[in-house]
């Protein structure tokens, strides 16, 4: 297939403008301070990519799983002494061994029938110390919570169904109404899941 004469006519207009733009560009003051700019401006969207979450989507599950929710407990922030540490070390080696002892006394006297008592049993949302599990909590139970009446139990269900569940407290910054000083008075009182 031959090219006909105004097709070579234009290819050569177009190579002698870009060619001619070209180096108009490297022989300028400017193109260093243009190519900084774009590298910056790149930079920036890459940050606001990976500040959206959407980056997350892209990563193996293994690489964020360390990336838990911050610790609720007070026992869980609380820094423990090395000599306090082996000390504990050494009586949960004993306890462990008079629990395995325990174990097969159980096992002996039977303890399938209290097995089934525990499945049977339902697991309460609020626990003993008063903190609500939001996995499983009802509307009541929410209610119990400082500044969250009706509507905002309501709004935190629907949002647990939207999601199917919590994964960390910072999930409830999506209810209406709920912002991170909320949250911060929140957060003592809060169970993700079960302990």
């Amino acid at each position: 297939m031959e090219r006909s004469a105004d097709d070579k006519q234009v290819g050569a207009r177009a190579r002698a403008l870009f060619g001619s733009i070209g180096a108009r560009l490297c022989g300028s003051a400017w193109t260093p301070l243009a190519g900084k700019a774009a590298l910056g401006a790149l930079g920036f969207l890459a940050l606001a990519f990976v500040g959206s979450g959407a980056a997350a989507e892209w990563m193996p599950r293994r690489v964020g799983a360390y990336l838990g929710p911050p610790a609720t407990s007070a026992s869980a922030a609380a820094p423990v002494p090395a000599a306090v540490a082996d000390a504990g070390a050494a009586a949960d080696a004993g306890a462990a061994a008079d629990a395995g002892a325990h174990a097969e006394a159980e096992a002996a006297a039977g303890a399938d029938a209290g097995a089934v008592a525990d499945a049977g049993a339902p697991i309460a949302a609020v626990t003993a110390d008063g903190r609500v599990i939001l996995n499983l909590a009802t509307e009541e139970d929410l209610r119990k919570l400082p500044g969250i009446g009706a509507t905002k139990a309501k709004a935190i269900l629907a949002l647990r169904a939207k999601l199917g569940r919590f994964k960390r407290p910072e999930d409830l910054l999506r209810v209406k109404g709920l912002g991170r000083k909320s949250l911060a008075r929140l957060r003592p009182k809060l169970l993700i899941d079960p302990p």
